[in-house]
């Protein structure tokens, strides 16, 4: 019976410690037209995620050892948010407009 105050006081400390994020190097936005293609530097971020890919047709190309770049061109008229990086490494969050 001694043992449920302290299986209690265990998972209240484990509820109560902050979520841990992946880490955001860079957060911008950028605005461009349907079928307009811009890039951005995003250092060594790997993997890619948008929330809307018909907004937005986005790749990650690899430009030298150190460095990758985010191509974005614009499909349609929208909003969304792309993010290059991986779980557990640096990421660059880019919100998107497309006019």
């Amino acid at each position: 019976m001694r043992a449920a105050p302290l299986l209690f006081a265990t998972l209240a400390s484990l509820v109560a410690l902050p979520a841990v994020a992946d880490p955001v190097v860079g957060e911008t936005a950028v605005e461009l037209r349907v079928g307009e293609t811009i890039s951005l530097d995003v250092g060594f971020a790997r993997g890619l995620q948008c929330d809307d890919v018909h907004v937005v047709h986005a790749e990650l190309r690899n430009v030298s050892p150190t460095s990758n770049r985010l191509y974005l061109t614009g499909l349609r008229h929208g909003k969304t948010a792309c993010r290059a990086g991986t779980l557990g490494a640096p990421t660059v969050l880019v919100h998107v407009t497309v006019d």
